[in-house]
């Protein structure tokens, strides 16, 4: 498979957080830490000048779905902050890069070797479907930051997800009705993953809000199978005159979606894409892809050259990116790296001077409560992010057009923000939270 994203958006659940536990465990096997120098190490991986982070993504076996693209952005926040002195005087380096081969049991076996061989400080940039290791590295103490499939990310404060640790399916369906009454649309279509509890769960949980917002759903499919036929469907839906698709499915699946509706004569529906958000796919698909919607979690990548002045931390992104990893500027999932490093960052910088510990680390992040990664996401609150996802719920929308893609105006906020917010209850607009770029 190409570097393509494959993630979908983070649907929330609330789950209980388990007790940190393991810590003294830890320390006592990275007797080799100490570091050269007069400085002596306060934990695994911190030197006089350097702290050795891994990373473990999948970047080999049947379900790569691009997750090893988070790596890229994690080294491109790390090269951009070493090349501006490190932090307290300490280069970050990511020391090894573990590929789990989309295996649940490497995974954990991964972690183990990041953590009591490599002695890592810390895993920065998890992209995996199978995050077996979670308990492992909950148990050890380990800060970890990644790209959030599935509710194990919440069993404990030192695992922080992009957006939040907590998935909820229950979200989402406001903020669907929404978009489609602005779209003047009544009617949806609602397609997910059989078997993928992350796709068909969300899709099951829009389907049965949307009638609430009186969006009615007359065609419902939770059973498709990755790179399965479409036309079934999608005559149901023209059958149906459905106006929109909700989509639950990879980019390449929803892409095959699209190609059927232009045969089966749904040129005017639209699409709502809550993964694929790609400019290369949308380039060689022009056609196929007019009046795809697709819905994010974070500031557009359009924003940074459409309105740079509101959205700085776009233009910051864009520009670094380009510079240390080009290749991977426009891929969600690089971006979902960037943030992981901006945050690992952003805890080192609230230890500041002190002893910095794994524990230190940990216990200044969880103080954080609006981290926008720079103005690049919707403020986190990590004073319960671990254990529910407080409303609002945040999105951005951009719209496929003549083979581009652009932000679009029906579907800002009042105030012509590009993040737009809601509760779950009602569909119309709330005020984001303070801080939310471009408000």
């Amino acid at each position: 498979m190409g570097k393509e994203h494959r993630g979908g958006r983070r649907w929330r659940r609330l789950w209980p957080a388990a007790v940190l536990s393991g810590v003294a465990v830890l320390a006592a096997s990275c007797s080799n830490a100490a570091s050269s120098g007069s400085v002596a190490a306060a934990a695994p991986g911190v030197h006089a000048h350097t702290i050795d982070v891994g990373a473990l993504a999948s970047e080999s076996g049947l379900i790569t779905a691009g997750f090893g693209d988070i790596v890229d952005g994690v080294r491109a926040y790390f090269d951009w902050v070493d090349a501006h002195g490190g932090v307290d005087g300490r280069r970050i380096v990511l020391a090894d890069v573990g590929n789990d081969q989309s295996n649940p049991t490497t995974d954990t076996e991964v972690a183990r070797t990041l953590v009591e061989q490599d002695h890592v400080f810390a895993i920065v940039g998890v992209g995996t479907a199978f995050f077996s290791a979670a308990s492992y590295l909950a148990s050890t103490g380990t800060p970890t930051f990644g790209y959030v499939v599935s509710n194990v990310w919440s069993k404990a404060p030192n695992l922080f997800g992009t957006y939040g640790s907590v998935i909820d399916y229950s979200t989402n369906g406001s903020t669907i009705a929404w978009v489609a009454h602005q779209l003047g649309v009544r009617s949806a279509a609602v397609v997910g993953y059989g078997g993928v509890a992350e796709s068909s769960g969300a899709c099951e949980a829009d389907a049965q809000q949307l009638p609430r917002f009186g969006i009615s759903v007359p065609v419902q499919d939770e059973t498709f199978t990755l790179g399965g036929d479409p036309d079934a469907i999608v005559a149901e839906m023209a059958r149906d005159h459905v106006g929109l698709l909700v989509s639950c499915l990879d980019g390449a699946d929803s892409l095959s979606f699209a190609k059927a509706m232009q045969a089966y004569g749904l040129s005017a529906a639209w699409s709502l894409w809550q993964s694929g958000y790609s400019r290369s796919v949308v380039a060689a698909n022009p056609t196929a892809t007019d009046h795809v919607i697709f819905q994010l979690e974070h500031v557009p990548f359009e924003a940074g050259t459409l309105d740079p002045k509101q959205y700085p931390g776009m233009v910051t992104y864009l520009r670094e990116m380009n510079r240390y990893e080009p290749a991977w500027t426009y891929h969600d999932t690089a971006f979902q790296g960037w943030v992981n490093a901006a945050q690992f960052v952003a805890g080192l910088r609230a230890v500041g001077h002190g002893r910095l510990t794994q524990r230190a680390l940990v216990d200044a992040i969880n103080k954080e409560t609006d981290f926008t990664a720079g103005g690049l996401i919707p403020p986190v609150n990590w004073t319960e992010a671990h254990t529910v996802d407080a409303p609002p719920y945040c999105s951005s929308f951009v719209v496929a057009e003549n083979g581009h893609i652009a932000p679009m105006a029906a579907l800002e906020g009042p105030h012509h923000e590009l993040l737009v917010c809601f509760d779950a209850s009602s569909d119309q607009p709330v005020t984001p939270p303070p801080g939310t770029p471009g408000t």
